[in-house]
């Protein structure tokens, strides 16, 4: 369920209306009006939207169904959430609200959540009425949280001409809002509690409240759905305070228990150790730790996860093979003829399950009276927490919310895992390294590690090892300068053959393969202690030491060694010159070898100018 951004009276003019962006908010009727600056602003925010031949309608009354929509948009949750509230509200909606409101459905949904409107409340509404102004108010206040702070004023003396007209389960709502400036009286001081509310009316009392939040700096989420994730499975094992989940997805899934956390079975409150392996649980969680967990025990009932790696089915009879996710060892099971089964949540044909699949059974004795199959594809993306080898790896990614993800992958059928559009081993993975996890029928098919490739090459000018790790400075051939941290993990290598990370030194040219400033690749083009040549500016010549020192193209500076020089020809002339006619800013090439990082003993010198 994805949030829609709403016109208020998108029901009835969807037709006509078109959304107006933030930056190009006008509106020829507004010219003059008392709410433009409120409207424009609602406008420009996307809570609003105008009509296709440019008006706004300011004076046209709004209806419940409207407001609720509206109301809605204080609130923002994620695709999560959404999906939480909709498992809670989506039935209840339906079966309440007329389909000619159909388009209002998720909104509606959210107000339920976010305790905005009660289910009472929606069933006894007419949701096509326009709303009045008294009931706006209570509603409102309910949206921006100040539900406590009006009951502490229902007794409160109001200041309006009319106020003993308001109704008393609504006067607190009203003494909230006139408190907060968000209300006020007419110009004789009416608050006209069963006023037909306008469009202009709901969007500056909105507005006036949108200015409150941000002035006391309060963010609204809704309670028991923020951050929260609800996870149905069996449970795979129970250690300590540390409960695994294996859901119908194949998807192990591992929570902590809160010290507060509610454990329900059948609907009856027990106490934590009732959890244990094996048994069927809803569990909800917070940031990683389970606040409530609910389990369905059946003694008769026993739970099988696993692989499907054969179906039979005829008119007389039906079997799986499976084989178990945990143990490996493959069973056949007996399906009832009148087996629920199920593809990814959705009925599905008994005979056109494929192999591969994960499925849950559900034995009832020897027979499997309901079966879940698995075979889409899923992505988790999260940070790795946690990497164990063995003949099974074990990889933990906790997500954005707190919950850790294991995925259980065999040493010698490892999934794909890339950085970029390159391959990786799996040693590759490192604590905090950002992935995304693709899974399909319970297995992970594969591992993507977030970053983009970028590929630097040039010469190393400094090495610098702390606690923290390793940087290197590195001078591009065009000259500019950049700073690499090194990944631990890093491989080296000097053409196919992998060498050290000590090996390499200050002077080598290298080629490196970049994520976001870290090296995950390195490649050694040349060495220092290899290279036969060396060019560069000379910017001093000592004639005594015999020595030269030149600066490279790439920076470096660099000592040459002539005291064993054989020959020291002018490309100019081609004859043969003594070291005293080398003079600063001449261009010299150089052969020989390197005896230190920086130092290169000559055995022949070129002139070049």
């Amino acid at each position: 369920m994805k949030k829609r951004v709403l016109s208020v009276i998108l029901a009835v003019v969807i037709a006509l209306s078109v959304s107006v962006p933030a930056f190009a908010v006008s509106f020829t009727d507004l010219e003059g009006h008392w709410s433009k600056p409120s409207m424009t602003d609602l406008a420009a925010k996307g809570y609003l939207s105008g009509y296709g031949d440019g008006t706004i309608k300011p004076d046209n009354n709004i209806t419940a169904c409207e407001t609720l929509a509206l109301l809605s948009r204080f609130y923002d949750p994620g695709d999560e959430a959404l999906a939480l509230i909709a498992a809670d509200y989506e039935k209840y909606v339906k079966a309440t609200v007329s389909s000619s409101l159909s388009w209002a459905y998720d909104e509606i949904m959210v107000c339920l959540a976010a305790g905005i409107v009660t289910k009472s409340e929606l069933a006894g509404m007419d949701l096509k009425a326009e709303i009045k102004k008294e009931q706006l108010s209570v509603f409102l206040v309910r949206a921006i949280q100040l539900q406590d702070d009006a009951e502490a004023l229902s007794d409160a003396e109001l200041t309006f001409a009319d106020s003993h007209t308001i109704t008393a389960s609504c006067r607190g709502s009203v003494a909230e809002l006139a408190v907060l400036g968000i209300v006020k009286g007419d110009d004789e001081n009416n608050f006209s509690p069963d006023l037909s509310v306008t469009r202009a009316v709901v969007a500056t009392m909105i507005s006036r409240s949108l200015d409150y939040l941000s002035s006391a700096g309060k963010t609204l989420v809704i309670d028991g759905y923020d951050g929260v994730i609800r996870t149905t499975g069996i449970i795979d094992s129970v250690s300590g305070g540390s409960v695994a989940v294996r859901g119908f997805d194949g998807l192990l899934r591992v929570y902590t228990m809160a010290s507060s956390a509610s454990v329900t079975v059948n609907g009856v409150s027990k106490a934590m150790s009732t959890i244990y392996a094996g048994c069927y649980v809803t569990l909800t969680a917070k940031q990683g730790e389970i606040v409530s967990a609910a389990i369905e025990s059946d003694s008769t009932v026993k739970w099988v996860q696993g692989t499907l790696s054969s179906v039979f089915s005829s008119t007389t009879q039906r079997y799986i093979y499976v084989a178990d996710v945990k143990s490996g060892t493959t069973a056949k099971y007996t399906v009832s003829t009148d087996a629920a089964v199920t593809q990814d949540s959705v009925t599905f044909v008994f005979s056109s399950l494929k192999n591969g699949s994960f499925v849950t059974v559900k034995m009832v004795g020897d027979t499997a009276v309901k079966l879940d199959a698995a075979s889409s594809e899923s992505e988790r993306a999260g940070s790795v927490s946690k990497i164990t080898y063995g003949t099974t790896v074990l990889l933990e990614v906790t997500d954005a919310e707190g919950a850790v993800y294991r995925y259980e992958m065999d040493i010698t059928d490892l999934p794909v895992i890339s950085r970029g559009n390159a391959t990786v081993t799996i040693d590759r993975l490192s604590i905090g390294e950002k992935v995304t996890v693709t899974v399909s029928g319970g297995k992970v098919k594969a591992i993507a590690l977030e970053g983009s490739k970028n590929t630097v090459t040039g010469v190393l000018t400094a090495i610098t090892t702390t606690v923290s790790g390793t940087q290197w400075g590195l001078t591009a051939a065009d000259g500019s300068t950049m700073t690499l941290d090194i990944d631990v993990n890093a491989g080296v290598y000097s053409g196919t053959s992998a060498i050290l990370l000590s090996s390499i030194q200050v002077g080598d040219t290298i080629s490196a393969v970049v994520y976001g400033g870290t090296a995950t690749e390195i490649y050694l083009v040349s060495s220092v202690s290899s290279t036969t040549k060396v060019s560069g500016t000379v910017l001093l010549v000592n004639t005594q030491t015999r020595f030269i020192t030149i600066l490279t193209p790439a920076q470096k500076m660099v000592y040459i060694d002539a005291g064993s020089v054989a020959s020291i020809i002018s490309a100019d002339t081609g004859r043969s010159m003594s070291l005293s006619s080398i003079d600063a800013d001449s261009n010299l090439v150089v052969y020989g070898t390197y005896s230190s990082s920086n130092t290169f003993t000559a055995k022949s010198i070129i002139i070049e100018n």
